[in-house]
């Protein structure tokens, strides 16, 4: 890390100087960039786009937390300089990298229990019961808060489906939203639960796999394996079999995946190829379902 960027200066120098880091701006007009290679960028909301679009302008290479764009229209602009640049960008934070996500996949990809059939993703946490600008519906706030998490890592563990639909549920707080995409010809089906009626953060992934074998990732802290009929040892023990459960020591960065995620991204720019980090046009379908879902509910990405 060779510089930090914030307008809060004084915060900004006193992390500087916790890890050693040498220089501090104020802004980004501030920045030569032609002396660095990669921007990280962690902003509000309706400050994201702008600060990557400056970024990818300057030919930095580019890791920014979800969501890069407040709505739909933002994207399609980040994802047209991003072709026009030769700069990586990539998204974060979005549970790709999580550690029981990872567990999760590397079951499903072990080749024993079959191949994915039907995802289901619920996040459900406390907040935004309020726009997190003037310029954002609550609608829009929650799709960046929690939406972009559900469907992103529906629509990687499920990839392929159509046909989007949902709907806002009714609760006394907050908002609720359910989402399903289906592909009939390969007999799979996605479903999405996200909101911000909750007490606290819930989160949960259901993956029913074709040999009829059921996960279940709780919290992103336990994974849970349901055997199908056909186990060879149901007859001992037909019950639930826990595969993973989170380390006590285990928290923070590593737990949510951003550590991995950060480290996955220097070795693409190292030339390397990991598979699951979100690129710009790897969430135009996240959006593209929960604009379909807007537009249908008579909503908006605006206030």
């Amino acid at each position: 890390m060779s510089a930090l960027v914030d307008r809060d200066a004084p915060r900004a120098s006193q992390l500087a100087a916790q890890w050693m880091i040498p220089q501090v701006y104020a802004t980004a007009d501030q920045v030569d960039s032609s002396t660095f290679d990669t921007a990280l960028i962690a902003l509000p909301v309706t400050e994201q786009a702008a600060h990557a679009a400056w970024a990818l302008k300057a030919g930095l290479h580019t890791f920014v937390e979800k969501p890069p764009a407040p709505d739909l229209r933002g994207l399609h602009s980040l994802i047209e300089l991003a072709q026009q640049s030769d700069a990586v960008c990539c998204v974060g934070m979005n549970f790709r990298w999580a550690e029981g996500i990872r567990k999760l996949i590397e079951a499903l990809e072990s080749g024993t229990y079959g191949t994915a059939t039907c995802v289901r993703v619920e996040h459900v946490a406390r907040k935004p019961v309020t726009s997190f600008s003037a310029e954002l519906s609550l609608e829009a706030s929650l799709f960046a808060a929690q939406g972009i998490h559900a469907i992103d890592l529906a629509q990687m563990l499920m990839p392929g489906t159509t046909g989007t639909a949902g709907q806002m549920i009714s609760v006394d707080r907050g908002r609720l939203c359910a989402m399903g995409a289906t592909n009939p010809k390969a007999g799979t089906r996605l479903e999405v639960l996200f909101g911000s009626c909750a007490a606290a953060f819930y989160h949960s992934v259901h993956v029913t796999t074709s040999r009829g074998d059921m996960f279940h990732l709780r919290d992103l802290s336990e994974l849970q394996l349901r055997p199908s009929g056909g186990d060879p040892h149901v007859t001992e023990y037909p019950g639930v079999r826990v595969l993973w459960r989170r380390s006590p020591g285990s928290d923070g960065y590593t737990h949510a995946g951003y550590g991995p995620e950060l480290a996955a991204f220097r070795d693409l720019l190292n030339g390397e190829a990991p598979h699951r980090l979100a690129r710009l046009e790897d969430l135009l379908p996240v959006y593209e379902a929960f604009d379909a879902l807007l537009t249908s509910e008579g909503l908006g990405w605006t206030a």
